[in-house]
């Protein structure tokens, strides 16, 4: 079964019901989104030993953005969604001691991407591309390509989630081209916060 990441989340509440259906990753959004929580927020909210893996979402944040919310949240993983440059991740790499991945938007060139970001990060997410989103969107991209972008990672030793419009509903479809990992957000929402059912539908599905 692929690793599985929910994103997005926005209360206590949030947190708690993903932490009872063990997810393996879980995300907070420290960047402009409906989605967005303040670092002190999510410290109050967490369990720092906890078997879940804490994600922090950035889009072009500064270093000291960056460090500032290391400083109130244990994070275990950077989330670098923007056009953030190789030189800015080394220089990420060389402050803080932590893994590092990189969201690229599927297109023609995007493997070639990934060849470019190898040395900076340790991991992938393969998200839609929609004009003047980040992310998020939760809309579907071609899954044909998803076998080439996790060859590609095992190749290069790194980790390759797959992100935008997974839902209960088609993770049967998206499961038949063996991703490494799902990174899901609004498919396991209703009424803004994540839904226990549709969580508990998702894995399920993903178990059968």
């Amino acid at each position: 079964m692929p690793y599985l990441k929910i994103c997005g989340i926005r209360s206590q509440e949030d947190y708690e019901t993903v932490r009872e259906y063990s997810a393996d990753y879980v995300g907070f959004i420290f960047a402009d989104s409906k989605r967005r929580v303040s670092p002190i927020d999510v410290s109050k909210w967490i369990e720092p030993h906890h078997q879940m893996k804490h994600v922090g979402v950035f889009v072009n944040p500064d270093l000291t953005e960056i460090e500032e919310t290391l400083s109130h949240v244990k994070l275990d993983v950077i989330q670098l969604h923007g056009d953030e440059s190789n030189s800015f991740i080394s220089e990420v790499r060389r402050n803080v001691n932590i893994e590092i991945w990189k969201a690229l938007a599927h297109g023609e060139g995007t493997l070639r991407q990934l060849d470019e970001y190898d040395h900076v990060v340790d991991g992938f997410v393969i998200d839609t591309k929609v004009k003047g989103k980040w992310g998020g969107t939760g809309i579907k991209f071609d899954w044909n390509a998803i076998p080439a972008y996790t060859k590609k990672a095992v190749e290069m030793d790194k980790d390759c989630f797959i992100a935008g419009g997974i839902t209960p509903s088609n993770i049967e479809e998206c499961l038949l081209f063996n991703p490494m990992g799902i990174d899901l957000s609004s498919g396991i929402e209703e009424n803004d916060r994540k839904s226990p059912q549709l969580i508990n539908d998702l894995i399920e599905r993903m178990n059968v």
